[in-house]
């Protein structure tokens, strides 16, 4: 279903499409981007952030763990807990759709990736959606960091290869879960990184 790439990046490739299609529903890929965002939490503590009852969200906890994405937390300080109120943690700092190029994927694997991405663009919207009608509760020195840019660049292939692997390369160490002894100032802090050719434009 899923195999670890290794230590040096901490991330799964995930080749099952049932394992993919668990992913295609935004309020998993919201659970799960939060579970991956800081502590093991509870179903009733995702239900706050994301916006469903406890019950679905103790439903996506159990599909997410049916398929590796998440796994209970048996931490010493979580054992008096009863099983709805068991802490999930998510099984890997983070996941990578397929195990092999876009390009030689099959159609079913296509449109199981297009309705992966669709659930996860409805995440990132929701968060740019919450920062922006929440921002003036932050510090100062927060809302004045925040950036939200895009680029229409001029590139080759290869050119967007290697510009993607340089910029995972500088985000990769700050990682939750990654990053070691993060100064007490920090936060998470999510980035959505995009990169394709334009369709309409040559």
């Amino acid at each position: 279903m899923t195999r670890d790439t290794g230590p040096q990046t901490g991330r799964r490739v995930v080749a099952d499409l049932d394992a993919m299609r668990a992913l295609a529903h935004p309020q998993r890929s919201a659970i799960l981007k939060l579970l991956m965002s800081g502590p093991p939490r509870t179903a009733t503590e995702c239900a706050h952030v994301v916006g469903a009852s406890p019950s679905a969200c103790s439903y996506h906890m159990r599909e997410l763990e049916r398929f590796g994405f998440v796994e209970r937390d048996n931490s010493p300080a979580d054992a008096p807990r009863d099983g709805r109120e068991r802490r999930w943690r998510a099984s890997a700092i983070g996941f990578t759709l397929g195990a092999r190029p876009l390009s030689d994927a099959t159609p079913e694997e296509r449109a199981v990736y297009a309705a992966v991405l669709g659930a996860d663009r409805v995440e990132n919207e929701r968060l740019a959606r919450e920062f922006v009608e929440s921002v003036t509760e932050l510090p100062d020195e927060w809302q004045d960091v925040a950036e939200f840019s895009t680029y229409e660049l001029a590139l080759t292939p290869a050119e967007l290869g290697e510009l993607a692997a340089k910029i995972d390369d500088l985000l990769r160490p700050h990682r939750v879960g990654v990053k070691r002894r993060p100064a007490k100032s920090a936060r998470t802090v999510h980035i959505a990184f995009d990169a394709f050719p334009r369709t309409d434009a040559r």
